[in-house]
């Protein structure tokens, strides 16, 4: 009598990352609750106040977002993008402020967002966003 062998099953584990998130606002508290806010739906997290510290860090290359306040002290949100892509840097960008004038507006395009976010937002705001 022949019997079939057995079949073996192969179970693969999945594993879902979410996108890395660098987070750069000048202002602490804001800052703080983005990054609370953030690393609650799950995403790690990167927290910066000023550019200079980013410009000093090393990013990660994909699987990545930068979120950057327009008005920022060293240099503007902007010059801080501009700086980065110049040295290579391709991640997408969600610029954030809280000011609605027609010169931040401006900024805004010129750093070529994917996303411009007025504060206050809602959380729900945040976290929802695919990119």
């Amino acid at each position: 009598m022949v019997r079939p062998l057995p079949t073996r099953r192969t179970t693969f584990l999945v594993i879902e990352t979410k996108p890395a998130l660098i987070l750069v606002e000048d202002d602490l508290s804001v800052l703080h609750a983005l990054r609370r806010l953030m690393l609650s739906a799950g995403f790690q997290v990167m927290a910066f106040d000023r550019p200079r510290a980013v410009l000093d860090s090393e990013l990660p290359k994909t699987d990545a977002c930068l979120i950057v306040d327009v008005h920022l002290p060293e240099m503007n949100g902007v010059q801080l993008c501009e700086t980065l892509a110049a040295s290579g840097c391709r991640l997408p960008v969600i610029m954030i402020t809280g000011s609605l004038d027609e010169a931040t507006r401006e900024l805004t395009h010129r750093a070529k967002a994917v996303a411009v976010l007025f504060k206050p937002f809602y959380p729900r705001c945040a976290v929802g966003s695919d990119f």
